[in-house]
Order: C-alpha cells, then sequence, then structure tokens
C-alpha cells in the first residue's frame, strides 16, 4: 500500500514541480494579455492560471489510481502481469521518500494559509477596538491618513479621521466605492490564496506574480468605482489620495487604497474601453482544454513514471 501510495505522492510532486516551471516560463509571454483583459476577468484568470499547476497535477495523478480505466485512458501494456495497474515502485525507500516530500508539501501549504488567515483575524479585532462605526465604513481616530479593507469572509472597510481631512467629500464617496468592491471580491482572501499557490518559486519570481495580482485587483476595484462615478473623476481621486497617503509609513496586512502603482492604475482608467470581457465561449474553451490536458497526459504520465521509477530503481540496486 505504501509503496503505491508513495509513489502517486512522488508523481504529483515532480508533475507539479515541472508545471510550474512550464508555466514560469511561459508567463512573460503570457502576462500581456492578461493585462489587455477586463481587470475583474485579468484577476481571475490569472489566480486559475497559477493554481492550474498544482490542481491539474493532482487530478491527472489522482486519475492513475484508476487503472480500471485503462482500456481507455491507457494502450494494453504488460509487466509479466497483463491486468491494469498503476505505477508503483518495489523500492521502499522511494516510496517513503515521495510520502515524506508529499507530506511536508501539503503541511508548508497549510500552514502558511493558516497562518495567514490568523493574522488578518487577529490584525481586524484589533483594529475593531480602535474604531467606531460609521455609515459604510469604521472610522479610526489616527491623524496618519489610511484607508483599507481587513477580514476574510466579511471584510471591513476602516479609514481614518487623517484621510478624511486630507480628501473631499468626492474623494472620499469614490474611495468608499473602491473599498466595497474590495469586500465583495473578498481579494484579501484571493490574494492569500494566490501567495500560497506561488509558495514553490522562488522569491523574486513570486513577488512579480503577487504584485500583478494585486495590481489587477486594485485596476477592478478602480474600475467599479469608474462606473459610478467616471473613469476621468476616479483617476483624479487617485492621484490625490495617492499624494496624502505617501505621507503614511505604516504597513498594513490587508488591501488597502494605497497610490500604489499609480501610473500603471491611472493609464488603465483613462483607457478603460480597450480592456475585454472573457466571452462564455474563451471561458467554456478553456476549461474544456485543461480537461482533455487532463484525460491525455494520463498515458504519457503512466509510461514516463514507470520508465523513471525502473530507472531509479536499477541505479539504486546497482550502486551507481
Amino acid at each position: 500500500m505504501i509503496n503505491t501510495f508513495g509513489t502517486l505522492c512522488l508523481i504529483w510532486l515532480v508533475l507539479w514541480l515541472m508545471l510550474t516551471l512550464v508555466l514560469r516560463a511561459f508567463y512573460p509571454l503570457l502576462r500581456p494579455g492578461l493585462f489587455r483583459l477586463h481587470p475583474a476577468h485579468g484577476s481571475n484568470l490569472l489566480l486559475l492560471l497559477w493554481s492550474a499547476p498544482f490542481v491539474l497535477s493532482l487530478m491527472t495523478t489522482l486519475l492513475l489510481l484508476l487503472p480500471t480505466l485503462g482500456g481507455l485512458l491507457l494502450e494494453p501494456h504488460c509487466h509479466g502481469n497483463c491486468a491494469p495497474h498503476v505505477p508503483t515502485t518495489s523500492t521502499s525507500i522511494l516510496a517513503w521518500t515521495g510520502f515524506g516530500l508529499a507530506v511536508a508539501a501539503a503541511i508548508g501549504l497549510l500552514w502558511h494559509f493558516l497562518a495567514g488567515l490568523l493574522r488578518g483575524v487577529r490584525m481586524r479585532r484589533q483594529f475593531d477596538a480602535l474604531s467606531s462605526r460609521e455609515s459604510g465604513f469604521r472610522l479610526l481616530d489616527a491623524e496618519e491618513p489610511a484607508v483599507f479593507t481587513l477580514g476574510w469572509w466579511r471584510p471591513r472597510v476602516y479609514v481614518s479621521s487623517g484621510l478624511l481631512s486630507g480628501c473631499s467629500s468626492e474623494e472620499l464617496a469614490i474611495i468608499l466605492v473602491h473599498e466595497q468592491a474590495h469586500r465583495r471580491r473578498r481579494d484579501n482572501l484571493r490574494i492569500l490564496i494566490g501567495r500560497v499557490f506561488c509558495l514553490v518559486l522562488p522569491d523574486a519570481w513570486r513577488q512579480i506574480v503577487v504584485h500583478d495580482l494585486h495590481l489587477l485587483c486594485e485596476e477592478s476595484c478602480d474600475f467599479a468605482a469608474a462606473r459610478d462615478y467616471g473613469s476621468l473623476s476616479v483617476a483624479q481621486a487617485l492621484v490625490q489620495i495617492g499624494r496624502v497617503l505617501r505621507r503614511s509609513t505604516a504597513p498594513l496586512q490587508g488591501v488597502a487604497f494605497d497610490g500604489s502603482d499609480l501610473h500603471a492604475r491611472v493609464h488603465a482608467l483613462l483607457r478603460l474601453d480597450s480592456r475585454r470581457l472573457l466571452s462564455y465561449r474563451q471561458v467554456v474553451t478553456l476549461l474544456v482544454v485543461a480537461a482533455l490536458s487532463v484525460v491525455l497526459a494520463v498515458e504519457p504520465l503512466h509510461h514516463g513514471a514507470e520508465w523513471v521509477i525502473g530507472v531509479l530503481e536499477y541505479n539504486m540496486i546497482t550502486g551507481h
């Protein structure tokens, strides 16, 4: 049992890593296309894109557990016994290595996710205690300008008195519409999940992906505000509030209207009509391609895994 399970764990990890590296190699080519989409669709697609190596590798590996599908997904082949079979190593050390690495990876991902959730819960409790309820937001009695959204399932918007004194009533209204869009989209949770799926990337690469996800989330909320106030008014508010917020030095865990990527966000607003929405047909096509990729990958993965297992076992036996 451990030999089969450990082998599948090792196959999943190797396939996950390989798909992640392939995606990283092609990401510079895909990235401009993401920023030509409407940011609401671009942020969703970016999150799906970087979750795909994990999900697709897991689905494909699980299909290897179904030898009864061999007649459908695999060409008949024999290893002395011609019954449908799962690729399995006979070397315990390989099986336990695969099992141990898979457990370590799962614990690492879960720990990072839960730790992020706990930090967010603690911060929201702290700011709840320091703020008072207002219409549509919670007011912080602080001279330092700040506005941000905290929380995972039911996020809350926090605005400091320092920011209120530094912006007009229209700018405040634009801020609140922007932050309410973050609440509806649950962007804090979206970005946390994106960080978790990118943990296998080197730090420099991971920062690029998370930055792109954060920027698309901000642009999506800017566009939501532009529906009510117009793109030019939101762009002007971004510039003005960005100047005010640059005086703030307190980093916060959460989605913040912080004036970051100001040039890119203003440029996106001024070219709002050029950003395309994904059509229903395109979404269905992407899902069909993903499903076919999983199904078609079963046979080469099965034979490739058996070949690699054979090479490793031979080298371990001969001591090479």
